[in-house]
């Protein structure tokens, strides 16, 4: 085989490599397989905006603001405000993530690690707290819960992308738990994240919902 037509061969095996590379993506549970994804917003949420999930227009006001004590202790705010159109009426949430680090001799040090605490003002009332952790591996595993009447959802970060055993240090999404078993999932590890939920009709599917906007729409220092 001549020179050229050696150099034609190796870059159409190339391009036929890269044409197969695919987006990294959150691993997801057995429980969702059959769950379609549902992308939505766009690149670069900016500080406010609207979009629309599956027909449903979604409105929002976000920021993120640090103060800094001395030139060492930085404390981080990021409040959040979306209103969430469903046929069943406006589901409003009011949120504000905190965190706190503290520098020493040029290095960060997280000081108060993030929460994210929400409140909604739909009937009966509904609120979620999440808080991280950081474990020996470095690893940032984030927990804690949405409630809305006697319906607790739990909430959990996730570290895997599909197909890899390496957790990551930083959530490349989240599951949402409802008795035992993963009913949602949120991906954040592409370019707009990706949904899975049941149907948002039914109150578990409202609550996935609504959990799920604010962990997609939330400033995030990550």
């Amino acid at each position: 085989m001549s020179r050229s037509a050696l150099a034609l061969a190796s870059l159409a095996l190339l391009m036929t490599g890269c044409a197969s590379v695919r987006e990294a993506r959150m691993a997801q549970p057995a429980s969702l397989a059959g769950v379609a994804d549902e992308s939505f917003g766009q690149p670069g949420w900016g500080r406010q905006g609207e979009f629309m999930l599956s027909g449903q227009r979604v409105r929002y006001e976000r920021g993120a603001d640090r103060l800094s004590l001395f030139g060492k202790l930085e404390t981080g705010r990021a409040p959040l405000r979306y209103t969430w159109s469903p046929l069943a009426g406006d589901s409003i949430a009011d949120c504000k993530a905190r965190q706190a680090d503290v520098g020493v001799a040029g290095v960060s040090v997280t000081a108060r690690p993030w929460t994210l605490n929400c409140d909604w003002n739909g009937r009966p009332e509904a609120s979620m707290q999440l808080s991280e952790s950081t474990s020996k591996l470095g690893k940032a595993a984030r927990e804690g819960s949405f409630r809305r009447g006697e319906l607790t959802l739990g909430l959990r970060s996730v570290h895997l992308f599909e197909g890899s055993p390496l957790p990551q240090g930083d959530a490349v999404g989240y599951e949402m738990v409802y008795q035992g078993q993963v009913v949602g999932s949120l991906d954040l590890s592409g370019a707009v994240p990706r949904l899975r939920r049941p149907d948002p009709a039914t109150p578990v599917g409202r609550a996935v919902t609504e959990a799920a906007l604010a962990l997609a729409l939330v400033w995030d220092p990550s």
